[in-house]
């Protein structure tokens, strides 16, 4: 090919068409300069999603392939805009989210020096929070690696990579012959031999027990789960910071969440003979009792987590990773949602009777100003839609959350995976860009919003069916907790965010908002929200909760 010749396939045309062929045709970005020739004369085929952050543009992304169930696609700036994007691609890679990232990196003539939005080592900035990372050695490689990249975020267990273009790459000569994706196809079935030995140790078991992790609802088993615990009579219990709910909370046989806490754990665990644990790490853990104390700390020779040993646990799991380091006595390798599936037929009815009671009936909270948590949640589950998807982060006020906001077998729940804040400000929305006929619910602290607080632009902007309802105590109260009542005043600066206005920051961004203080404001106000034309906000001022409860 000729200097002069110009009449050539691009690499920028080639990866288009390999962006039609993988479906990957809605892009979530905030550009840089370092990707804009991807996105000359752009094709009225394709869907930009734009966000004004790319902390937000990630967890959009996060939120859009958990609803759809296949990667979603970012572009952002390799460099500074992948730092600014690390916090969600942690939680993404928490949640095993699959997940394209192209980042945008200067020209491959200036990257020997130090330009302007340098990238130096890009692909080492995001681990090791990601699956996989490449740059292509030549331009014209560029749309293989990209196939290469979305197979690997395919593959269980799911995950974002990462994938550094130069440039200059997209205007360069593609390859001769024009590309065309491959088919990958996952073939992995549970082993019959282990499907009969689990079934086995069930159906002999006396008191059986289930938690049910997000590896269960990622393969779309929730209602193969609920035949398989009604079959054992056995008590399902969400796995610990359950990021994504696979039983419903309705559910007669429904235990709860487990507490993030070893001991928590073994207290609600130990009364089973056998627990099985379907789709979720064995066990994830938030903090150790003894780091309550506000002693001074000796030397810790006390041993690693353990749990109880009358019981029997088998861990079910497509995380290899996860496997290994188990603390369950048997684990095995294989995809939960499948392995559930081949489970069901093995398991003969046993007598369907009445579980005990794990405590007594809660109180119906009472209406008071300001109002509390409890009366909020219990309100807003009177008004929530059947089929809502709930995005939910309270650090402080998850367990009254669950208690008041029983979610049925229709409704999605999704939080966290990793403790990052901000995930399900933004994920909402990504879900609301790829299911805009179902209602999103956004139920997040002021204080957890404020990480992500761009999505409400991109709600706006596109209309979406989202409401958010803010919990709003005035602070970082999660951690005003963790100390004595003289620290809490010496370090107040620590935790305090009183004078934020939630409803203010909506109207800004272009969504509606209203502040919430009294009683006979609340279920009005939600009612509306819930049922408007595009997104609204909801400031519902609250009163400090106390200590929370894990």
């Amino acid at each position: 090919m000729s200097a002069e010749d110009t009449n050539f396939r691009t690499v920028r045309e080639d990866t288009l068409e390999v962006f039609r062929q993988l479906g990957l045709t809605t892009v979530f970005s905030n550009p840089s300069h370092t990707e804009m020739k991807l996105f000359e004369t752009w094709p009225d085929d394709f869907r930009f999603i734009m966000g004004l952050q790319e902390a937000t543009v990630v967890g959009m992304a996060d939120g859009y392939a958990q609803a759809t169930g296949e990667p979603s696609l970012v572009v952002i700036n390799g460099g500074p805009g992948t730092g600014n994007a690390m916090g969600s691609i942690y939680t993404a890679a928490s949640a095993h989210t699959p997940m394209v990232i192209i980042g945008g990196l200067q020209a491959r003539k200036l990257q020997q020096g130090a330009p302007f939005l340098n990238a130096p080592n890009a692909t080492q900035l995001p681990q090791p929070y990601i699956k996989w990372a490449a740059e292509a050695a030549r331009p014209q490689d560029v749309p293989a690696l990209i196939e290469k990249a979305y197979h690997i975020a395919k593959q269980a267990p799911a995950g974002p990579v990462f994938i550094g273009v130069p440039e200059d790459d997209w205007i360069r000569p593609a390859n001769s012959t024009p590309y065309r994706v491959r088919t990958v196809q996952p073939a992995v079935v549970p082993d019959p031999e282990v499907l009969g030995t689990v079934a086995d140790v069930l159906n002999s078991a006396t008191n059986p027990a289930v938690v049910a992790g997000p590896g269960v609802e990622i393969g779309g088993a929730r209602r193969d789960l609920i035949k398989l615990a009604e079959r054992l009579n056995a008590r399902v219990y969400g796995s610990p910071v359950w990021p994504r709910g696979a039983f419903p909370e309705n559910h007669p046989l429904f235990g709860g969440v487990l507490p993030p806490l070893a001991e928590l754990i073994n207290a609600r665990l130990a009364e089973h003979d056998v627990v099985i644990v379907l789709g979720s790490p064995t066990f994830t853990l938030f903090t150790t009792a003894d780091l309550f104390s506000q002693a001074p700390a000796q030397v810790d020779t006390s041993d690693a987590p353990k749990l109880p040993e009358g019981t029997r646990f088998i861990h079910v799991t497509d995380d290899p990773e996860a496997a290994s380091w188990s603390m369950a006595g048997t684990a095995y390798v294989t995809p939960p949602a499948a392995f559930v599936r081949g489970l069901v037929p093995l398991l003969p009815q046993r007598q369907r009777l009445p579980l005990p009671a794990l405590g007594e009936p809660l109180p119906t909270p009472t209406a008071t100003t300001p109002i509390t948590e409890p009366y909020l949640f219990h309100v807003l589950s009177q008004e929530l839609p059947t089929d809502a998807q709930v995005f939910e982060e309270l650090p402080i006020g998850r367990a009254p959350f669950h208690e008041q906001i029983p979610l049925g077998p229709d409704n999605g729940y999704f939080a966290t995976a990793s403790g990052a804040l901000g995930f399900p400000f933004a994920g909402a929305v990504g879900y609301a860009v790829a299911r805009p006929d179902q209602r999103v619910v956004v139920v997040v602290g002021e204080g957890s919003a404020q990480y992500t607080i761009h999505a409400l632009w991109t709600a706006g902007k596109y209309n979406l069916p989202v409401t958010f309802v803010i919990p709003n105590n005035s602070g970082y109260l999660s951690l005003k907790y963790y100390l004595d009542e003289t620290s809490q005043k010496a370090w107040q600066e620590g935790w305090d965010l009183s004078g934020v206005d939630m409803a203010q920051l909506a109207r800004g961004f272009g969504v509606a908002g209203e502040r919430v203080e009294t009683p006979e404001q609340l279920q009005q106000a939600l009612r509306r929200a819930l049922t408007a034309d595009g997104p609204v906000m909801l400031d519902v001022a609250v009163s400090d909760p106390g200590l929370f409860r894990l």
